[in-house]
């Protein structure tokens, strides 16, 4: 069930069932000329809307629409938070429903900045430590990308094949008609004041063959693989 959608008196019965908390932490990005800035937020949360048609004790909380970003920071319609916030943010989420009640978490990002994971990670380390209580946290690009139409594929990343067919088959009203290429540009050891010249036509991949069709293959066997983390690690 949806948080937000529900009383205070369900979400009291409902802490009753030991549920499963789903804490989507997705952002306001640019993700190159064709798909919009909650690409990030959408992927997440189909799979966590997902997930709740699977189970009946999960408590999916309102999204996070913010991450750390670097690379695509100066770029138009991004909207970052910094390091500190960031973990900040995720560790009093956590606290403040253990605090009524909820002792199991799977905190889901589908921004998977490596500053941004880190802060994500510190946060759910710090928690587990303080509280002893489960929480799996992962970002769903790094399970979307095994599956087997797309494993491998030399690169594609950011705004790529991968999310252009998972966002088509999600919300294809907000994809663009261009399929755009873009290759990312490495500057290795190099610290950059500038780092979305990494990504000179804002995205990394080729976008020609994206499909609904993949997408929602690739969104489904993202939900089968965190329904069977959860069912072993966390019910």
């Amino acid at each position: 069930m949806k948080v937000a959608e529900i009383t205070r008196d369900k979400f009291a019965e409902a802490v009753k069932m030991d549920p499963v908390a789903v804490f989507v932490i997705g952002a306001t990005e640019a993700h190159g000329p064709h798909l919009p800035l909650n690409s990030d937020t959408v992927q997440p949360m189909w799979v966590a809307e997902e997930l709740d048609r699977r189970f009946d004790n999960l408590l999916i909380l309102p999204p996070m629409n913010y991450g750390v970003h670097s690379s695509t920071r100066n770029m138009p319609g991004t909207v970052a938070i910094t390091f500190d916030t960031m973990r900040s943010v995720t560790y009093d989420v956590l606290t403040s429903l253990f605090e009524k009640g909820v002792k199991k978490f799977l905190v889901m990002t589908g921004h998977a900045g490596s500053a941004h994971m880190t802060a994500c990670s510190e946060a759910c380390k710090r928690f587990v430590r303080e509280t002893g209580c489960k929480v799996i946290f992962l970002t769903d690009y790094d399970v979307a990308e095994e599956h087997p139409d797309v494993r491998g594929i030399k690169g594609d990343g950011h705004a790529g094949l991968l999310e252009t067919s998972r966002v088509m088959a999600i919300c294809p009203e907000l994809v663009g008609q261009a399929r755009p290429i873009g290759l990312y540009s490495d500057h290795g050891f190099l610290v950059l004041a500038n780092a979305e010249i990494c990504f000179p036509e804002g995205l990394a991949g080729d976008t020609t063959d994206a499909s609904a069709e993949l997408g929602d293959a690739v969104n489904r066997y993202v939900a089968d693989k965190i329904e069977e983390m959860i069912r072993n690690d966390l019910v």
